[in-house]
């Protein structure tokens, strides 16, 4: 699977730091949004194990919802690439790109937005805007 450099996800935090105060209108991704279904039930059950590995010790389950409030109108890559190369904070950029995006579904499951039939991908994460959960 495709992996980031260090410095291109350096990048990428300091854009997901930047983007949250950009107007939703430059920063959404287009396409699709959370509210339509992105993920599937599997990926949100991986997601659990692994965000209970590595994620729960920072992040507890109640975490996340207020968080996508504030990332209404944003693109879904941008979440993940900040995620991806921000966490886990003990070894960050340490997991696989799948790991990341089964993380992520279960964080959307988590913050009640649908399943579906399709799984999430790192190619189709531009194209999610992320709605106000």
């Amino acid at each position: 699977m495709f992996r980031m450099s260090r410095l291109r996800r350096l990048a990428f935090v300091v854009a997901g730091a930047l983007l949250p105060a950009a107007p939703a209108a430059l920063a959404g991704g287009g396409g699709v949004t959370t509210e339509a279904g992105v993920y599937t039930k599997g990926q949100a059950r991986s997601g659990k194990a692994l965000y209970e590995q590595h994620c729960l010790m920072c992040h507890d389950n109640k975490y996340f919802r207020p968080v996508l409030k504030r990332w209404h109108g944003q693109s879904a890559a941008v979440l993940f690439d900040v995620m991806a190369s921000s966490m886990p904070e003990s070894n960050p950029g340490g997991l696989m790109d799948d790991e990341y995006l089964d993380i992520m579904a279960y964080i959307f499951s988590r913050s009640r937005y649908p399943d579906a039939e399709t799984a999430l991908t790192t190619d189709a994460l531009s194209s999610i805007t992320i709605e106000d959960p």
